[in-house]
């Protein structure tokens, strides 16, 4: 019998402290390279993390392999310098079924920490990948 691999989502504030520098390590496995800084400014940012506002911060794991992450960081440009964006993710990179999870995840997230304009971007975001615009070929995805 064959296990499909499943993905799961980790927010930055469920990663046990012994492992978040291995995650940040992977993040340039994956493409990701914080605005400004290093691993070292990334992960400062990062440990201002708390529940219920932003920033926020979600990985995408198979198994154990980071695939994928979504930072949701403020309704605001320039929040900080290593993430001066409102959000930044790869779930374009993903196949459609774990870019969905990723996405309404981050919209649930952006609502539950009462940011509206940027669940609505997201939501848009999540509309063009069922529509497959800016998004890879699904044998070309992570």
């Amino acid at each position: 019998m064959v296990i499909a691999n499943m993905i799961r989502i980790c927010n930055y504030l469920d990663i046990p402290s012994e492992i978040k520098d291995s995650v940040l390590d992977q993040l340039l496995h994956v493409g990701f390279c914080p605005a400004y800084g290093k691993q070292k400014a990334m992960k400062r940012e990062m440990e201002k993390s708390q529940t219920g506002k932003l920033p926020q911060f979600l990985f995408v794991f198979r198994d154990e392999e980071l695939i994928g992450y979504m930072f949701l960081i403020a309704e605001k440009e320039h929040y900080c310098k290593s993430f001066p964006w409102w959000a930044v993710d790869n779930s374009d990179e993903l196949p459609l079924q774990d870019a969905i999870r990723l996405l309404e995840y981050g919209i649930r997230l952006s609502s539950e920490c009462k940011c509206p304009k940027l669940a609505d971007r997201l939501e848009l975001q999540l509309e063009n990948q069922k529509k497959g615009i800016g998004r890879r070929p699904e044998n070309l995805c992570r």
